[in-house]
């Protein structure tokens, strides 16, 4: 599962269509795809104003904690299952295909076709979280590396072109927070009856809650499903930015999710829940009710 923030509420925010059905194929010889690739790659990584590509984190952490310093925009989520390190085109016979597509083995320059001919190029999803792979990559196909500044090894970045599927988080974005940290202090997503009656309460509740934001609660499934299947490697990979948000001095006008995340953390369950009153809705309500019934259980 990957995750990306969208600015919405900067001066200039730059909105991105997600909508898959919108897909207009890009007409390529099958020797010029790497290429292609390569440049939109190396567009997106040094901060082109002709990027197209999505950058995603394998990091939930990252987006929440660097990438989203006032907690005021989207969270988006792609669930791409098998589709890591793959391409999605329409072959020169009209048939939709995928073709796996990983850094480390393009490196060798081989032909990635074995047969010449045009393809479609629907898609792609390709990890670029490796530095060195990344800059050797991309000095191959393109003549040019990757800025200094540039790091997708230490945003954990995936880049994506037309992701299949996506999800947004706006509405309940301070329950995405509060979840994040109760897990991360006490982890309550591990236990099973926890994690079914959270579940199992957030099916039940009723559609007004979701009617301005009707795709968020598959959203919130998605993301409790993640943390509660996936925590250690979640929690392994995100220690960077644990610390990262410890030194950052946070500046705020008001109590925010930012401030209750670093409450959680450092306060009792007890306090923290005492200045819960500015994140008062049913979502939130929910998790600080199963944790508490959590540590009830437990301690």
């Amino acid at each position: 599962m990957l995750f990306r923030i969208e600015d919405i509420s900067g001066f200039n925010p730059i909105l991105r269509d997600y909508d898959c059905n919108k897909i207009t194929p890009i007409s390529l010889d099958k020797a010029e795809v790497d290429e292609k690739i390569a440049k939109m790659i190396r567009d997106e990584v040094n901060g082109s104003n002709n990027r197209i590509l999505l950058s995603y984190s394998k990091s939930l952490a990252t987006c929440l904690l660097k990438y989203n310093k006032f907690a005021d925009n989207e969270l988006h989520i792609y669930n791409d299952g098998d589709a890591r390190n793959l391409i999605r085109y329409i072959s020169s016979k009209g048939h939709d295909q995928t073709k796996s597509y990983l850094i480390q083995d393009r490196l060798n320059n081989n032909p990635l076709f074995k047969k010449n001919g045009k393809i479609g190029l629907l898609g792609f999803n390709i990890d670029i979280s490796n530095n060195t792979l990344l800059n050797k990559y991309l000095c191959i196909y393109t003549g040019t590396g990757k800025k200094v500044f540039a790091s997708p090894e230490k945003d954990k970045e995936v880049v994506v072109f037309n992701p299949e599927n996506d999800y947004s988080i706006k509405e309940y974005m301070d329950s995405v927070y509060l979840l994040y940290a109760l897990q991360l202090r006490y982890g309550f997503l591990n236990d099973l009856a926890i994690l079914n009656e959270l579940l199992n309460r957030l099916f039940k509740m009723e559609p007004f809650r979701f009617e301005h934001c009707p795709n968020e609660r598959k959203a919130i499934v998605l993301i409790i499903n993640y943390l509660a299947t996936n925590w250690q490697y979640e929690k392994e990979i995100s220690q960077q930015i644990y610390t990262y948000a410890k030194e950052e001095e946070h500046v705020s006008f008001c109590y925010d999710s930012i401030l209750q995340f670093d409450g959680i953390m450092t306060s009792s369950f007890n306090e923290a829940y005492a200045l819960s009153d500015y994140n008062d809705n049913v979502i939130s309500e929910l998790i600080w009710y199963c944790c508490k019934k959590y540590l009830t259980k437990y301690l």
